[in-house]
């Protein structure tokens, strides 16, 4: 149960860190991702290392400044976030959705 509260407040600094828009987020974005990927790797489950690995290159892209990687892994990270909803806790559930969609959200808004 902790670590499941756990997660579920690491969604919800995730969500209110992108809430303001990507470049608000910035600055926290690479603690937070590390943050995640320590967490997803710790679940063992191949899901989840699916996203740790997106994250990694999330990362990278960052770094880099390629808004066009940076897009592709925020839009593949949206849609593995979303599939993992399904499978997730029901506390986790709906945060997970939302957080895919906002991944999904912040991809397009970079292609634009």
């Amino acid at each position: 149960m902790e670590s499941s509260n756990s997660g579920t407040s690491q969604l919800d600094a995730t969500l209110q860190a992108l809430g303001g828009g990507l470049s608000s987020g910035a600055p926290a974005a690479a603690s937070n991702i590390d943050g995640w990927i320590s967490t997803l790797d710790g679940a063992g489950s191949p899901a989840l290392s699916a996203i740790s690995s997106e994250l990694k290159n999330l990362k990278s892209a960052i770094s880099s400044g390629d808004g066009a990687e940076i897009s592709k892994s925020l839009q593949t990270l949206g849609e593995h976030t979303s599939k993992a909803a399904a499978t997730a806790t029901p506390d986790a559930s709906a945060k997970l959705q939302q957080l895919g969609q906002t991944l999904s959200s912040a991809a397009a808004s970079l292609q634009a």
